[in-house]
């Protein structure tokens, strides 16, 4: 039951509801906050660092607190397992706490929800989103390309794709995978989280936010200018209230996948992916089309990045450190590999694009296709179409079909 409704027309529209009020009171949150840190005369360069670049990612980030905190609360063995056992506490996953099958399965349904909605919202930035940008961008500036820079491309591209492998590489289950390889038998590739890759993730975003403020410090005072408030405690009490709404907003729709997974026998990492994964990524979206229009595109690329950087270093890992992860598989299996291979390919395409574009035009001479030659050797390194946006948009709705149609379950009984 959601809010007094068990059917399942009124629990899907408090589903929908409450993610699109999640956002919207996010959204809400950093602006006032913003405007109450430059009344007090915050530095822009520390709002960029601190509510900028959390709230970007406040949606994903709420909802694996609030996951977090489901999943300590659903046993009361937590305490007891803490001082008897609590190395094991810090290494092994919670479900070793768990007494009853239901709170097992518990565990997993929140876990594969918040860790789904969080990929996939990456997912959706990384190919919809940045597809949508650079097609708005060359439309907007009256061009059919869109340029990279090499220091854009090295310094927060890079990065965001060994974000994506890290948590992919800390996800898996090694001893199964090494098993199955050598032995055979069932493949679970999907691990668990622990406290420690918790801490490691978290210490990692630590790293990034240092690097950025020894890197970066002009940009970022651009990111976090802001006209000052003229009512700060009215704005102050709005940005609590706001934050209250985005828990409760979480909280309600932990509850409609719980419902939903009971009634339909979705995965609770679909579910994440298709809902929360689309709709927690339209700000940055609004925010990069956005600045495209005022002509910084630096800042519209870099709350895409910034944002594909926080999401898996700070949610999960925050939420790991809180109550560990059970991983789906096809997290494993389908999105972060995709999430990490549409980056690298991305990545190696524009550093090589004008060799490819040579080796193209040699063949296409061959076969007489002299128009089609000297098209291939204008290509440029760093340079993406239209046509190339439009390849990324197409990617995201294949990646879609293939998680729907392969990939249904999360977890599968040994």
């Amino acid at each position: 039951m959601v809010l007094g409704f068990t059917s399942t027309l009124p629990v899907t529209l408090i589903g929908i509801a409450s993610i699109v009020f999640l956002v919207y009171a996010a959204e809400i949150v950093v602006s006032r906050m913003q405007r109450v840190a430059k009344y007090y005369g915050v530095s822009e360069v520390v709002i960029a660092m601190t509510i900028v670049s959390i709230g970007t990612s406040l949606p994903e980030l709420s909802l694996h607190l609030v996951g977090s905190v489901n999943i300590l609360l659903s046993d009361g063995n937590l305490f007891p397992y803490i001082f008897s056992q609590p190395i094991s506490f810090l290494l092994d996953g919670f479900q070793v706490v768990l007494s009853s099958p239901e709170s097992v399965k518990g565990f997993q349904d929140v876990s594969a929800t918040v860790l789904g909605s969080n990929i996939g919202s990456d997912v959706v930035q990384q190919t919809l989103v940045l597809g949508l940008v650079i097609f708005s961008s060359a439309l907007l500036a009256d061009k059919h390309s869109f340029n990279f820079s090499r220091k854009f491309l090295i310094r927060d591209y890079a990065p965001m794709m060994g974000t994506t492998l890290m948590t992919l590489i800390l996800a898996l289950n090694w001893p199964n995978i090494i098993n199955f390889l050598f032995n055979g038998g069932q493949l679970a590739a999907g691990g668990t989280l622990t406290r420690l890759d918790g801490l490691v993730l978290v210490g990692s975003f630590v790293a990034y936010i240092f690097y950025l403020y020894t890197t970066r410090k002009e940009e970022l005072a651009e990111q976090g200018s802001s006209d000052p408030s003229t009512r700060p405690r009215i704005d102050f009490a709005v940005g609590i209230l706001a934050m209250f709404a985005v828990i409760g907003s979480a909280e309600i729709f932990l509850e409609v996948v719980e419902m939903a997974i009971a009634q339909t026998g979705l995965s609770g990492s679909m579910i994440g992916v298709a809902s929360v994964g689309v709709v927690s990524a339209f700000p940055e979206m609004i925010t990069a089309i956005s600045g495209l229009r005022q002509g910084s595109e630096g800042i519209s690329l870099g709350t895409l990045i910034g944002s594909n950087i926080t999401n898996p270093l700070l949610a999960i890992g925050a939420g790991s450190l809180i109550s560990t992860y059970a991983v789906p598989g096809p997290l494993v299996l389908w999105d972060l590999p995709v999430e990490t291979a549409t980056a690298g390919i991305l990545l190696t395409y524009m550093f090589s694009k004008d060799a490819i574009g040579d080796h193209l035009a040699v063949i296409a001479r061959k076969f007489g296709m002299d128009g089609l030659a000297e098209r291939f050797e204008a290509m440029e390194n760093r340079v993406i179409s239209i046509a190339g946006a439009f390849l990324l948009i197409l990617l995201y709705f294949v990646y879609l079909y293939v998680r729907f149609k392969y990939f249904q379950y999360d977890f599968v009984e040994a």
